[in-house]
């Protein structure tokens, strides 16, 4: 695939064929309550497969499980009252699918403006409920949150809203409510859990404890009315100029196949039509984290084997275990646009692996990929995210297929698979929203899960004369720019798209409600009495240590995107540090970012030094672990480069050298 290919082109003429060990059981075998027994040997027999290679032999050998010593705190049944009956309740379409057997039938009752409606996906900023009843669209996601509601009643309310307009319609088909949810249910304007970003679940190597924070945020986004996530993001990050690179588990597909199975079953649960379940999304199909420079939306060069070796067996695990959609990646591969790719998104993912879930675009994907709607139909889109252009897309969807350029058998196609996602999600049995997990919003048990995420994602990089855990009953000051701003220490995606902070944009601060920064945490683990803040940069000496909490800004996406050299630390930051360590002040410095920086000479300057990657709203997981309440357990997912010469640096390249290596992690 060194040159773009024609849609003639098969898996098998490209050298796509399935990995040694892989089984492509057909969608009407395959259980969606439970793994499939003979895909689960396949994907075993894979994995030892890929323990014959050198480096993760030596990983194996040398990288034991840590022993888990914290109980995994149980969850509360979701215990609230039942959905009001609303009329009509459900819809009244005789041919509405009682069973996935019906769907056919339902799709040829349909006229072509009704199946084309289900293929759009419009946003609450620029749909109104009259707009889905008059158009029967098929799904409302909410991108640009408005921050002006609050309360798990208001979001109900206004998804109901919606929703009572499409039964309404002749065909009464369910609207089906999604959100970017990639850390928690972070864009709730009210009080909510905001979980570790995936690059600190990735340092947990704790499969199980993701699984749980998992169901912590389907049941929030239940308590708001939205059934659909458009999570998780499992991209293998090779390169950590990448700004998505947080929103990787780490470098290698060892820790992209540790991760998306249980987040999957997670968010989904063993029932999706329960109302704590949601379902959820594989995202980025495929190789986004691959592509040259790092760049986002950019081109990933690579072979066939590469991209089935280190980039598709977490897919093959979502599928597997049910996962309702997937959604195609911003980027190209090889210099095709994996929107308009018929051998990925129809070849590959569709018929070769078996995916009989929604394909789904990215954020006007087709548009900012520069296609038209007929080259994505073409590939395989089944839904179509029109945030912006859905009053022109529709029509267009419509006129293609009158015109002869799209056959009504791919509109059938897309439409039966989203009729399916829509039945088992269980919205034809129950469309209105419900109340019952709205107790759970922002609890004190979500966020005590959220804050064993925190402690368990911690790396310990340096720890001299030991330290490190600091007592209890000293006196410590504590400084830096993200010690006392919860904003940053969530990170992107957190209230909207650039982070809760005044962002680039001129977009304001939004409020992160229950949220505990990483000086509240100090100040809450051993008294106010013993923290001497010091503020953003202010340098006291009145203590013999000193906690400088310092990182990067917030940002998402391409806004994160940067040149080698500009992976560190502001000049502010970096003078706070040395001048601590000047004055003889012993330092111990939290690295609060979205992936390693060159960090060199501040880890000199430091007596102990932590990454806290970005751990969202539980500050006080971070305190829990620098004062010995618990002990680090945290491993690198990323190879830590020395300078800037070493970026990107991955674990199995030749000569490799790293400041600290994938893996690595100190203990108490």
């Amino acid at each position: 695939m060194n040159e773009m290919v024609s849609r003639e082109k098969s898996t098998q003429d490209l050298g796509l064929a399935m990995p040694e060990g892989f089984t492509r059981a057909p969608p009407a075998s395959r259980s969606w309550d439970r793994p499939n027994a003979g895909a689960l040997a396949g994907l075993m027999i894979l994995f030892l497969l890929m323990l014959a290679v050198p480096w993760e032999i030596s990983l194996a050998e040398s990288s034991p499980e840590p022993e888990r010593t914290t109980p995994m705190p149980a969850l509360p049944p979701c215990a609230g009252p039942a959905p009001a009956q609303t009329e009509p309740a459900r819809s009244r379409w005789p041919k509405a699918p009682l069973t996935e057997a019906d769907i056919p039938a339902a799709v040829a009752d349909m006229t072509l403006e009704e199946k084309a409606g289900q293929m759009v996906q419009a946003d609450v900023s620029t749909a109104t409920p009259e707009e889905v009843g008059q158009h029967g669209l098929g799904s409302i996601v909410k991108t640009v949150p408005e921050g002006d509601r609050g309360t798990t009643e208001a979001w109900r309310e206004m998804f109901d809203a919606y929703q009572q307009k499409a039964l309404q319609t002749r065909t009464g088909i369910p609207v089906a409510f999604s959100i970017d949810a990639v850390h928690g249910h972070a864009y709730f304007d009210g009080n909510s859990v905001i979980l570790p970003h995936n690059i600190g679940i990735g340092a947990t190597r704790n499969p199980e404890l993701a699984r749980r924070l998992a169901e912590v945020t389907a049941r929030e986004l239940s308590a708001t009315g939205i059934r659909w996530t458009l999570a998780p993001s499992i991209a293998v990050a090779r390169n950590i100029r990448w700004g998505r690179t947080y929103e990787s588990f780490g470098e290698t597909v060892e820790l992209q196949r540790l991760f998306a199975a249980p987040l999957i079953e997670g968010f989904q649960g063993t029932n999706l039509t329960h109302l704590a379940s949601v379902g959820a999304t594989a995202k980025h199909f495929i190789a986004d984290g691959a592509t040259e420079d790092g760049i986002d939306r950019g081109d990933a060069i690579i072979s066939d084997d590469e991209l089935r070796r280190l980039h598709m067996p977490g897919f093959v695990d979502a599928i597997e275990r049910g996962t309702v959609s997937i959604m195609a990646s911003f980027s190209s591969v090889n210099g095709e646009p994996v929107h308009g790719s018929r051998t990925l998104l129809t070849d590959l993912l569709k018929n070769e692996l078996g995916f009989d879930g929604v394909v789904v675009t990215d954020w006007e994907g087709v548009a900012m990929s520069g296609l038209t709607l007929e080259q994505a139909l073409d590939a395989g889109i089944d839904m179509f995210m029109l945030v912006q252009s859905w009053r022109e897309g529709l029509p267009e969807i419509v006129r293609l297929v009158e015109e002869d350029k799209v056959p009504m058998s791919r509109i059938d196609d897309a439409v039966t698979r989203i009729l399916r996602m829509k039945h088992r999600l269980g919205l034809f049995e129950q469309p209105m929203s419900s109340a019952a997990c709205a107790e759970t919003m922002g609890s004190q048990a979500h966020r005590d899960i959220a804050r064993q995420a925190v402690r368990e994602s911690l790396v310990l990089l340096k720890n001299e004369d030991d330290i490190l855990p600091l007592d209890k009953n000293s006196t410590v000051i504590v400084a830096g720019s993200h010690a006392d701003n919860v904003a940053y220490q969530s990170g992107g995606w957190t209230k909207k798209w650039q982070g809760a902070h005044a962002d680039q944009y001129g977009h304001p601060a939004r409020p992160v409600e229950g949220a505990t920064s990483i000086i509240d945490g100090i100040h809450r683990l051993i008294g106010s009495e013993q923290v001497i803040d010091a503020g953003v940069d202010g340098v006291r000496d009145d203590a013999d240590v000193v906690i400088i909490v310092v990182g990067e800004a917030p940002y998402a996406e391409g806004a994160g995107d940067r040149r080698a050299e500009e992976l560190v630390l502001t000049p502010e930051q970096r003078e706070l540090i040395s001048a601590y360590h000047e004055q003889g002040t012993r330092v111990v410095t939290v690295l609060v970012s979205g992936r390693p920086l060159l960090v060199t000479e501040e880890l000199a300057w430091s007596d102990a030094f932590v990454a806290a990657w970005l751990p969202g709203s539980e500050g006080l997981g971070v305190a829990e672990v620098l004062f010995g309440d618990h002990g680090f357990s945290g491993r690198l997912g990323f190879s830590w480069p020395r300078d800037a010469s070493q970026v990107p640096i991955r674990i199995g390249d030749p000569d490799y050298d790293p400041l600290f290596p994938y893996d690595f992690g100190l203990r108490y």
